[in-house]
């Protein structure tokens, strides 16, 4: 079912919002494009004012009612002007199928792009773990939104538009994630998304040998400190386009430590989770702790089917922590990776939900 509580969405390009009878005239009039009405296969051959208006009081209002259909607008944050339309539909299980179109007076701002983010977290909120999309082969411009979005081209195959009729169309899937509450506590930690002036502490641990030795990286500079922070701020969550979330271990309001969770294959929910610990802080199991959690996220309210951690073999405190979670030791590569000139062992550790010990 889908959530209408959970609307409006937006973010600082876009608003996704209900229809309402106000939109009716803009919505008529960007239907009637020559593209929107080669490529959208929307529902009727043509709009009026009156059309849009009887479809935005009726099916519209209708379907986000009974939670299978979804007709929104896509809006202007800043006035709410009406600028196109995306709709969640074919509700199947988990799964559900998107579509979009926008006015012509709203293209080349990257409005689309945007509104399919949103349409992927309005679908989280819903519980839903797929959405699927379908375009024409000659939409460059749809495709290369979807690409953008994460969308994955699955094929071209036969089928039977929102319109009605049979046409060649282009596949597209993309998993859906949910958006954790954060910052993800624990009895002792607080793990919150990066924020500018991490750069400070960062530097002050990636600096040192201690920290560099196991690492691929060698020990960072200030500068290096500030792009890498700058890297973390977009790796808020698995829905993004970035495909991971990085996050600082807080104890007691001081940073100890960071971890990061990142999808090494989207569409079947497979990631990797690596960790470094401020050297100041160890022995008091912080990294277990925090390491922990966010398992028990990944496998709980992210259902992700596996989880993978790889370490340089001569780090044995990592791997103790590992096998401390319950993570299964896999694999033993031997001098698989040249690193700081020398040829180095990896040691591989895995998780399947089931491996989970019990809270």
């Amino acid at each position: 079912m889908l959530d209408a509580g959970s609307l409006p969405m937006e973010d600082p390009r876009v608003r996704i919002r209900p229809l309402r009878v106000e939109d009716a005239a803009a919505f008529a009039e960007g239907a009637a494009d020559g593209a929107v009405r080669e490529f959208a296969h929307l529902p009727e051959p043509e709009y009026t004012e009156a059309s849009a208006r009887e479809m935005i009081v009726g099916a519209a209002a209708d379907g986000l009612a009974r939670g299978d259909l979804a007709v929104l607008a896509i809006a202007d944050p800043a006035t709410d002007a009406f600028a196109g339309s995306i709709v969640v539909f074919d509700v199947q299980g988990q799964c559900a199928e998107v579509g979009f179109w926008l006015h012509p007076a709203h293209r080349g701002r990257g409005l689309t792009g945007a509104a399919l983010a949103l349409a992927a977290r309005f679908a989280a909120q819903s519980g839903l773990h797929e959405l699927r999309a379908r375009t024409a082969p000659a939409n460059a411009a749809s495709r290369r939104a979807l690409a953008s979005a994460g969308f994955e081209e699955t094929g071209t195959e036969t089928g039977v538009t929102p319109a009605g009729e049979t046409a060649e169309l282009v596949g597209l899937v993309l998993p859906v994630y949910s958006l954790p509450e954060l910052p993800l506590r624990t009895e002792r930690l607080s793990l919150r998304l990066h924020v500018p002036g991490d750069e400070d502490w960062l530097h002050r641990v990636y600096s040192g040998a201690e920290t560099a030795r196991f690492l691929l990286e060698d020990p960072w500079t200030r500068e290096e400190a500030g792009v890498r922070v700058r890297d973390r701020l977009t790796r808020t969550g698995l829905h993004t386009a970035s495909g991971g979330f990085a996050l600082v271990i807080e104890h007691a309001g001081e940073p100890v430590g960071d971890l990061a969770l990142w999808l090494t294959d989207r569409r079947r929910r497979i990631a990797e989770i690596g960790w470094v610990l401020d050297p100041a802080h160890s022995g008091h199991g912080y990294a277990a702790e925090a390491v922990s959690a966010v398992l028990r996220l990944a496998f709980g309210e992210l259902d992700l089917h596996r989880v993978a951690a790889q370490m340089d073999a001569r780090n044995t405190a990592s791997a103790r922590l590992a096998e401390r979670v319950g993570m299964r030791r896999e694999a033993h590569l031997r001098q698989d990776w040249w690193s700081k000139g020398e040829w180095t062992d990896t040691v591989v550790y895995g998780m399947l939900p089931g491996d989970l010990p019990p809270a």
